[in-house]
């Protein structure tokens, strides 16, 4: 069960209607800005969410630890977006999102007796509940959740994901307690759902920050292995530090350096440099995605283009999730190391991340195809193009071109 949380907050309240006696007007407050490097359309950097911090909540037990064979985990791969607000009703999403076939919709009830009310597409941490649109940064949380769907609202690109893999939100992470607090029970709701019958194969955090001290960095490592115990693969975003060398600092949950995790970076538009806005550290960054001028889904329907590395980090949890699409029985640390291992090289990342490269769907997939059990021939290798998978549907199906027009 969830442990308690804060009072559920309200929506943002619409505006007032204009008084009917004149008032004198008042100085606009200021806005502040913050700078972005030159070049890019929308730069928004990685949500740290440390404010309103809480005590600790009271450790909850972690599951036991994944061992030996298992069997293919039933339907589509889910993968948890665990972020600020999320648009769910937003048209590239709607369709494939998580549901909670155990809770009823709106009824004010907690029908499964999980410990939140209406959860049905996923959990609200920040401000309980699962009205997942509720809280701060809905334009960051909806953008990353269809970039993990490999969907922009609508366009004829589509990405590895699409039709693959499904979205469990876990939304409010920016909002009642501070981010670290929130990340301990957004894993404990993610882990007990799993424990439940959920398919969760991946979880996304595009978000981090600095914490020096020691019993931060613990509580970190803590919730973090309790995804590690339950087989979820944990693709996190570094920082946006505009070139600073990550090795060695306290850049959490990114530098944690567990077995089921992948740390990303971002690339320029090209795909073929670091983005200028980028941090990296080949001790802890692992591999780089496309995150410059990233067009995806936009809260209210559309796309907007955003950049960042929180933009490129969800490329590599939906080309996870393929891979899970393509061979349930992997493991978390397999795809990992598949990922990893099939990384394109690039000069300019070379000593800037562990591979020295950048995520290659084409190549990481056809990786997860030679470890099937009765591996069917490639298109190259049976001298044809356009031939299917089975029941995966068909090779132009799984957009294999979309990653590289992610910045399109």
């Amino acid at each position: 069960m969830v442990r308690p949380l804060p009072p559920p907050g309200p929506r943002p309240a619409a505006a007032p209607a204009a008084a009917a006696s004149k008032r004198e007007p008042q100085p606009a407050r200021p806005v502040p800005v913050t700078p972005r490097p030159s070049g890019l359309d929308v730069f928004v950097e990685r949500p740290s969410g440390e404010l309103n911090v809480c005590a600790p909540p009271p450790p909850a037990p972690s599951p036991p630890p994944v061992l030996g064979p298992r069997a293919a985990p039933p339907g589509p791969p889910v993968v948890v977006v665990m972020d600020g607000a999320l648009d769910d009703r937003h048209q590239a999403l709607a369709g494939s999102m998580w549901t909670n076939a155990a809770e009823v919709a709106g009824d004010g009830v907690d029908n499964d007796g999980n410990g939140v009310v209406d959860d049905v597409h996923g959990f609200n941490v920040g401000l309980g509940g699962g009205d997942l649109a509720a809280g701060k940064s809905l334009e960051h949380g909806t953008h990353v959740a269809g970039i993990a769907l490999g969907k922009d609202g609508g366009a004829a690109a589509r990405g590895a994901t699409a039709g693959q893999a499904l979205v469990m939100g876990v939304s409010g992470m920016y909002d009642g307690c501070d981010m670290l607090t929130n990340f301990e029970r957004a894993v404990d709701y993610v882990v007990m759902m799993k424990a439940r019958g959920a398919n969760v194969r991946v979880a996304n955090a595009s978000f981090g920050g600095s914490y020096p001290k020691e019993a931060d960095q613990a509580r970190w490592k803590a919730a973090a292995q309790k995804l590690a115990a339950a087989d979820i693969l944990f693709c996190v975003a570094t920082d946006n530090g505009s070139g600073s060398n990550l090795n060695g600092k306290p850049d959490m949950p990114g530098n944690l350096g567990l077995p089921n995790q992948v740390t990303v970076t971002a690339t320029d538009k090209a795909n073929d440099k670091l983005a200028t806005f980028a941090s990296f550290g080949d001790q802890v960054v692992h591999i780089a995605a496309v995150g410059e001028n990233v067009s995806s889904a936009a809260p209210g329907g559309g796309t907007r283009v955003m950049s960042g590395t929180s933009m490129a980090t969800p490329a590599v949890a939906g080309a996870a999730a393929a891979a899970f699409a393509l061979n349930p029985a992997l493991t978390a640390a397999q795809v990992r190391d598949l990922i990893l291992q099939t990384a394109q090289q690039d000069a300019d990342l070379e000593g800037k991340v562990s591979t020295g490269g950048k995520l290659d769907v084409p190549s990481l997939l056809e990786a997860v195809r030679r470890t099937l059990p009765s591996a069917a021939p490639s298109p190259e290798e049976a001298g044809e193009t356009g031939r299917g998978w089975g029941e995966l549907g068909d090779w132009g199906d799984w957009g294999w071109d979309w990653f590289d027009q992610l910045a399109a």
